[in-house]
């Protein structure tokens, strides 16, 4: 059954957007999302017979064949009970389906979070969730590879709300900005492994592989998110050198590139400026309602009553959030929200910094941790990624498998 559970996982991790169906009030479900249910459904239904020792930032907590509360459990709830209240706050002004839809993507963010409990939990070695990881983001790059040779024009569902991309990689997330992010901390995760046990022939195909896909994006954002991961680690690792030489193959293969087209001009300026309309809006939102916000998840209707958007026109896909994640959860949940959410941030670096001081592979596994994070915020500063499903399975898988190695070392 666990096999069997994983596949699962893995499958939805690499068939992204391409297992999406309609659900309900124009929410859309994907194989990822009854993957994760089904993970935890799996997880519900063990029971240990180990005693758990479970490690946070530098305390131990016996549990004796119990279940567990993570330790991340108080910003974790608390994000989850502020953006309940900020639903609660629009009742009789925004229509009730529209607060229900606002509901379920609530549940969507908790059952992901959830993921953390099973990866910190016995039930599976950690070693197992960077497999799982790493896997599926040599199977994205591997999807985007062949989709950029063999379908390089997403214009013909333009329609349908996508970007109408154009000689990018956007593989099977059918958007190079995201899928991007997950090439990156694949990547750095593949340095993490190669670190702490050996440069072996497969991991630096894998390597290639994924950096190459990277490339082929031509996502700015992603691309400075690799770089700064790739800064961190080098720095915790001291591996300066070889991290050096990375980026300049890089920079090298960019500068080779063609840059036909808006889409691969590394230098265009209509996305920048666009993102810098959207952060406008955000502001104003903020300055309406700065205690709770807008309600959670709820800014396609609000889009769309101050006609910021026109879906009779284009259904958009991106019409429910805004391009920074910090901003979306100011505008959704307030300063109440950004002061939670950032409390959780903040714990999360606090989890890896505290491994620094374990022995050599926990130490690798921190500094890989901790590089992936860095990665993951500095992209959210132009996307908002940190509440894409996809990113979000990776930040919690990997802060679990995290919380165990810290368990095993101590």
């Amino acid at each position: 059954m666990q096999i069997f559970v994983l596949t699962m996982l893995i499958m939805g991790l690499v068939g992204g957007q391409l297992t999406s169906l309609p659900f309900v009030a124009g929410i859309r479900v994907t194989l990822l999302d009854a993957a994760v249910m089904l993970m935890l459904f799996y997880a519900a239904g063990q029971k240990s017979k180990k005693p758990i020792r479970l490690a946070s930032f530098g305390k131990t907590q016996d549990r004796q064949g119990r279940r567990f509360i993570p330790p991340l459990w108080a910003p974790i709830l608390g994000f989850g009970a502020v953006t309940i209240i900020s639903l609660a706050l629009t009742l009789g002004i925004v229509p009730t389906y529209v607060i229900g839809g606002g509901l379920l993507y609530v549940l969507r963010w908790l059952t992901y979070a959830a993921l953390y409990w099973v990866a910190a939990g016995p039930l599976i070695a950690p070693g197992t969730w960077f497999v799982v990881l790493i896997s599926s983001g040599i199977g994205i790059a591997g999807m985007g590879l062949v989709q950029y040779i063999w379908y390089p024009d997403l214009r013909n569902l333009y329609y349908l709300g996508w970007d109408p991309h154009y000689q990018r990689l956007f593989s099977t997330l059918l958007d190079p900005n995201f899928t991007g992010i997950i090439l990156g901390v694949t990547a750095l995760m593949l340095l993490t492994a190669a670190e702490a046990r050996n440069y072996t022939a497969g991991k630096m195909i894998g390597l290639v592989m994924t950096i190459g896909a990277l490339i082929l994006t031509y996502s700015r954002s992603s691309l400075v998110a690799f770089g700064v991961g790739l800064l961190v680690f080098g720095i915790l690792t001291k591996r300066k050198v070889f991290m050096v030489g990375i980026t300049a193959t890089i920079i090298a293969a960019l500068l080779i590139l063609p840059h036909t087209g808006e889409g691969r001009n590394l230098f265009r300026t209509v996305s920048s400026y666009a993102r810098l309309g959207n952060a406008a809006r955000a502001m104003v939102l903020i300055r309406e309602k700065p205690v709770f916000g807008h309600g959670f998840n709820l800014l396609r209707f609000v889009a769309t009553e101050r006609s910021w958007i026109d879906e009779a026109v284009i259904p958009s896909r991106s019409g429910s959030g805004l391009d920074t994640s910090m901003l979306f959860v100011g505008a959704t949940t307030g300063a109440i929200g950004m002061l939670v959410y950032g409390w959780l941030i903040v714990r999360l670096f606090r989890l890896g910094i505290s491994g620094l001081r374990g022995k050599d592979k926990v130490r690798i596994a921190a500094a890989g941790y901790i590089s992936v994070l860095a990665a993951l915020m500095t992209h959210s500063l132009f996307i908002n990624s940190l509440f894409y499903p996809w990113v979000m399975a990776w930040i919690w898988l990997s802060t679990g498998a995290m919380e165990r190695h810290l368990t095993a070392d101590r």
